[in-house]
């Protein structure tokens, strides 16, 4: 919807919410699972330890009504909408199922998935909105979830290793891994930016901005953005999600900022 310049558009706005509304449902209920799932791990962990089941402040039956009110809200909403949502909701539901159950516990595999979910809330976005998802936005948005998704799991080897502690448990990383998966991340956010220089060249970039020369600033930005991310991993800073962490940086918004200013004078 941003990226189209679609924002005004009639309905479209609506939509983009009732999406929006859908998936955080939808994923709630798939987190819930996962707690429920991972509960004893949980426990064991500085952070997770901290959470409601894991703290055993809430039952075990409370958790699993929540999630089936959860799951079905979003379904509903997404039914709201049209039968393309309703479906991509779904199959967000029973991928992150199998994803819980069997491919978190398998090296590298577990990483792709999971960044593939946020690609797929791109693709329910563009279903609801009846906005075309550009291959773009997609192969940029698909290497910066790999790269922050890499970041994720790199943090909690630092903090551990930091910490002399074991390695997250549930996973089947060890702390010897946190050179190859720095060496992945990093690369992938910069493949990001690569896939956004390229665009900038492209012709349908013309179609959406009247001057292109302001947006190679973006690129400088994304460079530095993903930069600080993974300096802040490496210093075992991020806490369990990168975006959490850069919700409350202050860089970030500064960043995101700027990178709207000069869209805004490109367009």
């Amino acid at each position: 919807m941003l990226m189209g310049h679609r924002l005004t558009a009639a309905g479209i706005p609506e939509y983009a919410a009732l999406a929006f509304f859908a998936f955080c449902l939808a994923s709630s209920a798939t987190y819930i699972f996962n707690d429920l799932i991972d509960v004893e791990h949980d426990r064991a962990h500085r952070s997770k330890r901290q959470r409601p089941l894991s703290a055993k402040e809430i039952s075990p039956s409370v958790a699993v009504m929540v999630m089936v009110v959860c799951a079905a809200g979003g379904l509903g909403i997404a039914w709201k909408i049209n039968r393309e949502t309703l479906l991509g909701v779904a199959l967000y539901l029973a991928l992150s199922t199998v994803y819980t159950l069997v491919v978190k516990r398998i090296l590298i595999a577990d990483v792709i998935v999971l960044a593939s979910f946020y690609s797929l809330r791109v693709l329910v976005g563009g279903a609801a909105t009846g906005v075309v998802v550009s291959r773009w936005l997609l192969a940029f948005s698909s290497f910066i979830f790999v790269s922050l998704a890499l970041a994720k799991r790199y943090s909690d080897l630092t903090r551990a290793e930091a910490n002399a502690e074991e390695a997250p448990a549930g996973r089947r990383y060890v702390a010897a891994d946190r050179q190859v998966l720095l060496s992945l991340g990093t690369a992938s956010g910069m493949i990001s930016v690569l896939v956004f220089a390229l665009y900038l060249n492209s012709p349908q970039v013309t179609m959406l901005y009247s001057n292109t020369d302001p947006l190679w600033l973006v690129c400088a930005l994304l460079m530095y953005w993903i930069a600080r991310i993974w300096l802040l991993a490496d210093r075992g800073v991020i806490d369990d999600d990168p975006i959490v962490t850069a919700a409350k940086d202050p860089a970030s918004y500064v960043v995101a900022v700027a990178a709207a200013a000069i869209v805004y004078i490109a367009i």
